[in-house]
């Protein structure tokens, strides 16, 4: 389905957003055209109340930049309300239940949850006791609001998603996974390489191919020869810092201007950020014209509203 030939409804028929495998391309395309709305009025110093006398609880697992900044920046700007909570100050630390937190955050009157740094396995029990939308800002597997507001970056820049390619180089981890089965469900082509070991799973690979072409490789040539859009990610997650077998698996698997020169010659630089110059990716990729991360960066705000904008009643 071609995204310049869908006429949104501004309305999806998830009542979650925990992984973009579980959403519909026509609800894919309704997250892009909401976010594109709201970054058109935010542009022009508009923004819309939809969140007025609503409060959103990010409870978040570990530290954060983007995704916190943004939700409450983005809450605000919709005339609503949050309340941070850092896992570790609260009683799910002690060994309280997610049964107790979810039920009792609903009677509260929130009216949504962000959770971030969660297993996923807690994410399902979180939405099986909650009664409100539950958004997940990041788990070991998925990181789909990254992805969405990628889909969305590259539509604003190239003008379509329909038959590009993505190039992602580096771990085959949860953006890795997000990233399959996004392009899969707009008719983007993706390329994943990565070192034997650090692969994405199999089921979401074989997932993804039942909606498009997906490409597992570990020949960086093979899948950035013709791409639209490189990708990566910063090879050591939060959980790996001292994985030292890891770090050298994945050093050949940097992006440097070498390896931008077997894109097509317009392609973009994308990286979800927090990078590491000269580790993942080289200082002049990142720095350079070609990289459009910035934008990435920017509109995780947009995606961010268009997410609590759809899910919150």
């Amino acid at each position: 389905m071609d995204i310049n030939k869908y006429s949104p409804k501004f309305k999806v028929n998830a009542k979650h957003l925990l992984h973009i495998a579980d959403l519909s391309a026509e609800d894919v395309f309704e997250f892009l055209y909401t976010a594109k709305l709201f970054k058109k009025k935010f542009k022009v110093g508009e923004n819309a109340p939809v969140l007025r006398d609503k409060t959103v609880a990010l409870l978040f697992g570990n530290v954060s930049t983007r995704t916190r900044v943004s939700f409450e920046m983005g809450i605000r700007q919709l005339k609503g309300d949050y309340i941070f909570l850092p896992k570790n100050e609260t009683q799910l630390s002690r060994g309280e239940s997610i049964k107790d937190t979810a039920v009792m955050l609903g009677r509260y009157g929130i009216s949504a949850m962000v959770l971030r740094a969660f297993p996923d396995e807690e994410i399902k029990q979180f939405v099986q006791w909650s009664e409100i939308p539950v958004i997940n800002g990041i788990s070991d597997l998925s990181h789909p609001l990254q992805v969405l507001s990628d889909l969305f970056t590259v539509w604003e820049v190239k003008g379509r998603l329909d038959d590009l390619k993505l190039a992602y180089i580096g771990d085959g981890n949860n953006v890795a996974n997000s990233l399959i089965m996004g392009c899969s469900k707009v008719n983007m082509d993706i390329a994943v390489a990565c070192p034997h070991g650090y692969r994405p799973p199999r089921t979401i690979v074989e997932r993804g191919m039942q909606y498009g072409n997906v490409l597992i490789t570990d020949d960086i040539a093979e899948a950035v020869h013709g791409a639209d859009v490189v990708y990566t990610d910063v090879f050591i997650s939060m959980n790996d810092e001292d994985d030292e077998s890891k770090k050298r698996k994945l050093a050949r698997y940097r992006v440097t201007p070498e390896v931008m020169a077997l894109a097509k010659p317009d392609a973009v630089f994308m990286h979800c950020m927090p990078a590491h110059r000269g580790e993942e990716v080289a200082a002049e990729v990142i720095d350079g014209p070609s990289s459009i991360v910035y934008d990435q960066a920017e509109n995780r705000l947009h995606m961010n509203k268009a997410a609590l904008a759809l899910l919150v009643k």
